[in-house]
């Protein structure tokens, strides 16, 4: 921990409240509840004292660049209050932007220049085979970006105003079928590493990032119990059979419930690229963790699972997605239906 500095006492108030108490001769008293140590104390530390505290990497940028605008960015709330994975994507874009572009003034920054960046990464993208989705990430990104330049005063007009979302169409990650979880499972035996991996990617419906990170402790009563790190939703469901099948006869020598061989944490790369090596070997060379939570949506969509009992196991805070599910499950039972009709 960092030695207190001068000027600087502490005192606990008549709620028994830790409070820190800012004197020094000629400047005001200045009082904070913030934790010494943390971020916002300093921050308080550096006001009271009457100085600002420079953001990482202040000293080597050059004012009025979007390199120093990312700086600042970095340092703001707007940023250090989004979700860990969400800071991490963002952080990625923008210094990939800044790669390209970071020299310049963004004072000088116009729409045109950015529907020209956004052509420029869709056509690089469309070359290679890919959507242009990243085109419009990067849009998103700039936009978060510019609102904090706004707020600020540090332009007057935002540049990605009117600048639209370039139309993609894709349908996502492959929900797996019937056929090819039961290849799965015919190469993957209940009992080994890469089985207990799908059941919980599967009959728990959640995301590849909050099953990698269960622990015993989520497993407890014949439940399971996460908060999604995408969302911050609380999720609570009974535990299905099979999942209860394949916990008991796993080996589960660790406080988190899949580990590498070496008994570590999977990373959330290594794991999505575990269940990527798995699916390949059991002959699914198209088929990904996330694939598994569609399947599981499917599946309880075909099930008959009205809307909001599937988001309630799936933890999806926008019906909109479930309703896809839902819709397409549906489709398929009437067009079953219908051709027995005429059979």
């Amino acid at each position: 921990m960092k030695t207190k500095p001068k000027f600087v006492s502490g005192y606990r108030d008549r709620h028994g409240v830790l409070r820190w108490r800012f004197r020094r001769t000629g400047s005001p008293q200045s009082q904070t509840r913030a934790i010494f140590g943390t971020e916002d104390w300093w921050a308080w530390y550096a006001e009271a004292c009457g100085a600002r505290p420079k953001a990482i990497g202040q000293d080597r940028t050059k004012p009025g660049s979007i390199h120093a605008l990312a700086v600042a960015y970095y340092s703001s709330a707007r940023f250090l209050q989004l979700k860990p994975n969400t800071k991490h994507t963002y952080k990625g874009v923008l210094d990939r932007y800044r790669d390209a572009h970071g020299a310049k003034p963004f004072g000088r920054l116009e729409p045109r220049h950015i529907r020209q960046q956004m052509d420029d990464m869709a056509r690089e993208m469309i070359e290679q085979g890919n959507t242009v989705a990243p085109a419009n990430t990067m849009l998103k990104v700039l936009r978060s970006v510019m609102r904090f330049a706004m707020e600020r005063g540090l332009i007057s007009v935002d540049p990605t105003m009117g600048v639209r979302m370039l139309k993609h169409q894709t349908s996502g990650f492959h929900t797996w079928s019937e056929d090819e979880i039961a290849m799965f499972e015919a190469r993957w035996p209940i009992g080994s590493r890469q089985r207990l991996g799908f059941d919980l990617l599967l009959y728990t419906a959640q995301r590849s990032d909050d099953v990698r990170q269960m622990t015993i402790n989520q497993i407890a009563h014949d439940r399971v119990i996460v908060r999604q790190g995408k969302t911050g939703q609380s999720v609570d469901i009974p535990q299905h059979p099979r999942l209860q099948a394949s916990l008991a006869a796993s080996e589960i020598g660790h406080l988190v419930l899949v580990t590498t061989q070496h008994g570590k944490p999977y990373t959330p790369k290594g794991f999505g690229n575990w269940i990527k090596d798995a699916a390949v070997k059991a002959g699914l060379p198209h088929c990904s963790a996330h694939g598994l939570r569609k399947a599981a949506s499917r599946r309880l969509a075909e099930a008959g699972c009205t809307t909001h009992e599937i988001a309630a196991i799936t933890g999806h805070q926008s019906l909109k997605e479930v309703e896809r599910y839902t819709r397409e499950a549906n489709r398929r039972g009437l067009a079953d239906g219908a051709m027995k009709r005429i059979g």
